[in-house]
């Protein structure tokens, strides 16, 4: 049978007879409450036996090769499910013991004993999974962990657990909106962050972490109400008295303000502020090596020079041309978001993803254009002009050009363009520009 031991917050031991496996867990809340997922694990080993203990130790040793860990996990789905649906059939658990039909109504969401049965499952399903992609050692990429998620969740996929879960979510939040509105609202204009993000981001939030620390002999759908109405408290910042009551049947009757034409809306900020996120990973890391020599020394406090950049970058109140000639089209086509979404952002969102743009570019040209992409890590700090008269007078290498590159980087005519660059050249040449890394004036 199965051991575990922690070590520490983050640090975890599986032993199985002379041998022991280290899990270095990542920071999330599912290693804050890891032990629900252990004593799950401990659980189907007891009723597995020894065929799942040799299975899965030697699951995760072999997927300490990085090569070969993608191919081996999808492999090895279909034995996961079959070890977990064997323990779950052990248990003879009644699921109808989560549903009363008898407060359902015409606008209830109602989950049926089947529909329970799967979020369970699933949730099981994931309790083994997350010994792979919650560990530092063996993490995956987003783009093969989302591959390796959807086929565990092929059970429910096809089905209409997810809207429901989604629909809960958009309902418990949106009752929150109609007693605290001017609150939201507020959140509005200062965050320019709209109720609808919020609930993307909850319902994000349950199915790649609250999902999996459900418990078999206890109703999900009461735990990730429990879920919402807690983050909706801390993100308001308000004390709401009572506890929290769950009733089988939530109604939808009255709820304005998003329905599904508004999803790709904010599935568009989701993705953009997903994509902030990474840009800042990069800095930081670009700043860790510019000043790693400096690190070093006594004189250095912590991470100073990232205290530097926040300061500087909060003080960013203009967008640059180049974000909006360069940056913002390269990233609707990469994205798939559309041109008048970037328009929407911020001089500190826009700042960062041109240098996070930068880096981009600079990989795939080489060394070519490095005038050009060196404006990247630049920022303004007066307003830029919106119109300019300024012309390209310097016809005889504009027409060469023309006649060089057939098709003018893909422009049908030369007017178009001459246009941009006009407006570009015009507008840029007359900002002043401070280093977003450094703070140097240029």
């Amino acid at each position: 049978m199965l051991v575990f031991e922690q070590n520490s917050a983050k640090q975890w031991t599986i032993i199985f007879g002379e041998e022991s496996i280290s899990l270095e867990l990542l920071p999330s809340s599912i290693t804050n409450k890891f032990s629900i997922v252990t004593d799950f694990v401990s659980r189907v080993s007891k009723v597995c036996g020894e065929e799942f203990d040799i299975w899965f130790t030697s699951l995760l040793k072999t997927c300490e090769d990085p090569l070969v860990r993608p191919k081996v996990i999808s492999e090895n789905i279909p034995i996961l499910k079959e070890f977990i649906n064997k323990y779950l059939e052990s248990t003879n658990l009644n699921y109808s013991i989560f549903v009363d039909e008898s407060k359902s109504k015409k606008s209830s969401i109602l989950f049926s004993a089947d529909e329970i049965k799967r979020i369970i499952r699933l949730s099981s399903y994931l309790k083994l999974y997350c010994f792979i992609f919650n560990n530092k050692n063996l993490k995956l990429g987003q783009k093969v962990h989302k591959e390796l998620y959807n086929k565990i969740a092929s059970d429910i996929a096809d089905s209409d657990v997810i809207y429901k879960i989604f629909n809960v979510v958009k309902t418990k939040t949106f009752k929150y909106s109609m007693s605290d509105k001017f609150m939201w609202d507020y959140i509005k204009t200062i965050q320019c962050k709209d109720i609808g993000v919020h609930v993307i981001e909850i319902f994000n939030f349950i199915m790649n972490n609250i999902l999996i620390l459900c418990e078999e002999d206890k109703n999900p759908i009461t735990y990730f109400v429990g879920v919402i109405d807690e983050s909706v408290k801390w993100f308001l910042r308000s004390v709401y008295k009572g506890s929290i009551v769950y009733d089988d049947s939530i109604s939808t009757e009255d709820i304005q303000g998003i329905n599904v034409d508004n999803l790709k809306t904010y599935s568009y900020n989701d993705t953009l502020g997903r994509l902030k996120q990474i840009a800042y990973d990069k800095i930081y890391e670009i700043l860790e090596k510019q000043n790693l020599p400096q690190v070093n020394q006594q004189a250095i406090d912590n991470d100073v020079y990232i205290i530097d950049f926040h300061n500087r970058i909060s003080q960013a109140s203009y967008i640059s041309p180049l974000c909006e000639c360069l940056v913002y089209p390269i990233l609707s086509k990469i994205t798939n978001i559309p041109y008048s979404h970037f328009k929407t952002l911020s001089a500190e969102h826009a700042a960062v993803l041109s240098v996070y743009t930068k880096e981009l570019l600079s990989e795939v040209f080489r060394g070519k254009y490095k005038t050009l992409l060196s404006y990247l890590d630049y920022y303004p700090l007066n307003p830029p002009s919106i119109t300019t008269t300024y012309k390209i007078n310097n016809y005889e290498y504009y027409l060469d050009l023309k006649n060089e590159v057939k098709d003018f980087f893909g422009f049908a005519t030369k007017k178009v363009p001459h246009a941009v660059l006009c407006n570009f050249i015009g507008r840029f040449s007359r900002i002043q520009l401070c280093n977003i890394l450094d703070g140097r004036k240029l």
